[in-house]
């Protein structure tokens, strides 16, 4: 097939908020967004208007899906194992919906890439040079089109992702950490890290029992084949992060201590542990720092080239001597963001 590129149409907005006043008389309330190449002016496209719709569950579709049915749309697609995924068709042809969860970290890809592109007239234009050289192509599925696209995305978000970072917020030390001063060791991987965490799962599951909503094994220690300092980073959801005395206190007795809190950044909360040593980050359900996280280490498990760049950066970076080890960390950032972004695809 040929994909048919439209100039872009002042018209598209109208037709977006068309449908977001339909979707707003099916689900009042409801979190709506215009993305895609429509939402953006000057920017060229396929004549079809892309929104996005953020919920908590799209798993339970009984929840939404049979109010948007009464407004004439229907589910065309469902991914249940990316992001829970769906895609719903409108009423008419052009008009696709997609379903995400809250917190979910393709919300904030799709909005930032929309957002960029609208800011950035060079990558605006490179993005439309791509796709319309592209689209003189003969393509067998609208999808390879897509992909075909991907690496002039990933290149644009990289630069999207760096200069547009998440704010962290301030940092409140519960425990003073002493200043590092010093380079960074990294040891070759060990296949005792796996123990270590197994180790540290149980007294965690032990410590809250019900509390625990998730307990992830995060960071370079949870890849094999991948160099890293002997740490323990661990990702702990609780239903809420904020409620310290819902499990801090049984954190403590179980031999963790509080090192740091970020209000304004998810809530999260930092434990430590001492032996072995544990960085054990806390965060709610529906944070978007949870699907990034997870993305990332399920990425350099699965691409060798992914995992051997970021540990040439890692290696180069360990050299220098660093203050504090967060600085190590956020020195990190340019190939961290570009690993995840090919990991949201």
């Amino acid at each position: 097939m040929n994909i048919e590129l439209s100039e872009y149409d002042p018209a598209w907005p109208g037709l977006y908020e068309r449908e977001r006043a339909r979707v707003l008389g099916a689900l009042p309330g409801a979190v709506l967004e215009h993305v895609g190449s429509t939402s953006v002016p000057g920017l060229c496209a396929k004549p079809l208007v892309d929104l996005m719709l953020v919920v908590d569950a799209p798993l339970r579709e009984a929840l939404y899906v049979p109010a948007l049915e009464a407004a004439g749309y229907r589910v065309v697609v469902r991914e249940d194992d990316w992001h829970e995924h769906r895609i719903l068709k409108g009423p008419d042809t052009d008009i696709n919906l997609h379903v995400f969860p809250r917190g979910c970290a393709q919300v904030r890809r799709h909005l930032l890439f929309r957002d960029w592109l609208r800011d950035n007239a060079g990558d605006r234009e490179l993005y439309a040079a791509a796709k319309r050289e592209l689209a003189g192509r003969v393509w067998g599925r609208v999808q390879d089109y897509t992909d075909a696209k991907n690496a002039v995305v990933l290149e644009i978000l990289e630069r999207a992702y760096v200069a547009r970072p998440v704010e962290a917020g301030e940092v409140e030390f519960v425990t003073e950490a002493p200043p590092h001063n010093a380079p960074v060791v990294l040891r070759e991987h060990d296949r005792e890290w796996a123990r270590w965490y197994a180790v540290e799962e149980a007294k965690i599951r032990a410590a809250l029992g019900e509390r625990v909503v998730r307990v992830e094994h995060v960071g370079s220690t949870s890849v094999p084949g991948l160099a890293a300092k002997p740490l323990i980073d661990i990702l702990l959801v609780v239903p809420d992060s904020a409620d310290e005395d819902a499990y801090v206190p049984a954190l403590v007795a179980a031999g963790y201590y509080l090192l740091l809190r970020e209000r304004t950044w998810h809530e999260h909360r930092l434990l430590k542990g001492t032996v072995p040593n544990v960085n054990m980050h806390v965060f709610s359900p529906g944070c978007e720092e949870l699907d990034r996280m997870l993305a990332f280490r399920d990425r350099l498990r699965a691409f060798p080239r992914d995992r051997e760049e970021y540990e040439r950066t890692k290696r180069e970076l360990a050299g220098r001597t660093w203050e504090r080890v967060q600085d190590y960390a956020a020195a990190k950032t340019r190939v961290v963001e570009r690993i995840i972004a090919r990991a949201l695809g």
